[in-house]
């Protein structure tokens, strides 16, 4: 018996003050409450990030949704 083993990595999804981002290899982006991605990101979204940010890192976990290596 086989067992394929492997990994599969994406951005990391977080959400913070009713705003959901990713954050990863390209930077942060935001994102539509489907997931997808929102075609312009503007000052307020970087705002609310830089606020977030700003926390610890730990802290900034606790808002993770998803995303990342499984």
């Amino acid at each position: 018996m086989t067992t394929n083993r492997g990994c599969i990595c994406g951005p990391r999804i977080y959400e913070y003050k009713g705003w959901m981002f990713e954050y990863g290899y390209g930077g942060p982006w935001s994102l539509k409450k489907d997931g997808s991605l929102r075609k312009r990101t503007g000052r307020t979204f970087y705002k609310i990030f830089q606020e977030w940010y700003d926390l610890g890192k730990d802290d900034r976990e606790q808002y993770r949704v998803g995303g990342g290596c499984r």
